[in-house]
């Protein structure tokens, strides 16, 4: 997927993900779900986007920005994943 959002959008993005609360840091695990989650919390660098570029902005966060990662069937910030775990194990082999 292509990345057309500014850079200030994935600054917010990575300093929010970043400071979440251990409550507040498990999502659910599908993209749709997550951005509907994401959007009900009325983040300022979310204003303005549809569903859709929502959705399309949790994939590139998961897949290309290392924001997010998946635990358990869940999405969490990339630090708290098991996706970072897979990449730091991949590095070392």
């Amino acid at each position: 997927p292509k990345d057309v959002y500014p850079e200030a959008l994935w600054q917010e993005a990575a300093a929010y993900f970043g400071n979440l609360s251990d409550s507040n840091m498990v999502l659910p695990g599908g993209r749709y779900s997550c951005a509907q989650v994401l959007m009900q919390r009325g983040l300022s660098f979310l204003t303005g986007r549809s569903l859709g570029e929502v959705s399309h902005i949790v994939q590139l966060a998961i897949s290309q920005k290392k924001l997010l990662g998946y635990l358990n069937g869940t999405v969490v910030p990339y630090a708290r994943s098991q996706s970072m775990v897979k990449d730091k194990r991949a590095e070392f082999q």
